[in-house]
């Protein structure tokens, strides 16, 4: 089961929003991560890069100098979930962007960059029209929802899968209607 979230302006915690030293953010494009797939640390490959950039998702970045320290994809586009078996695809409502693969390099943990990239990003999205972020966490990561709600997300709904044998029926609570939050099979 995942719990469905979501961040608008009004629910963040406006904390977030300070600059730490020189840790320095910018929106990019995809393709513009291409560069960092070199160092295994980023956790990035190209295949994952051509993904997004074929999906036309953006990173946003916030780097120590000209090394990152922690970023976070965003997609606005319906996307195929490719760490759930059978790759189904998330649908979600097309004024929000939808908040994926957040990073935070070993060496910054523990400063709470997730939560600023997040925001930082947030304000972007937000400047440029959109109404907030949507995003799943598993329900069980208790350590990723507390960091969350702790920056203002609210739990809308949840996601819940049956699977049995090679069949899976995903599912979705009421409050996900709202933001048109549901999974769906990947087509054969």
């Amino acid at each position: 089961m995942w719990d469905a979230i979501v961040l608008t302006r009004d629910m963040l915690d406006e904390s977030f929003l300070q600059r730490e030293g020189n840790i320095r953010g910018r929106m990019v494009e995809a393709a513009a991560m291409r560069p960092y797939v070199a160092d295994p640390e980023n956790q990035l490959t190209h295949a994952f890069i051509d993904e997004a950039a074929a999906r036309g998702d953006r990173c946003f970045v916030l780097f120590d100098g000209d090394d990152i320290a922690n970023y976070g994809w965003y997609s606005t586009r319906p996307m195929r979930l490719a760490e759930v078996r059978g790759a189904p695809v998330l649908h979600y409502d097309p004024s929000y962007a939808y908040m994926y693969h957040t990073f935070t390099r070993p060496e910054h943990r523990g400063r709470r960059l997730n939560n600023r990239c997040i925001a930082a990003a947030l304000d972007d999205w937000t400047r440029a029209g959109f109404s907030g972020l949507v995003a799943y966490i598993v329900s069980s990561n208790h350590a990723s929802l507390k960091s969350c709600k702790r920056m203002g997300f609210q739990t809308f709904g949840h996601v819940i899968v049956l699977t049995v044998g090679g069949y899976q029926r995903w599912s979705v609570t009421s409050g996900c209607k709202k933001y048109g939050f549901r999974v769906e099979a990947a087509a054969s």
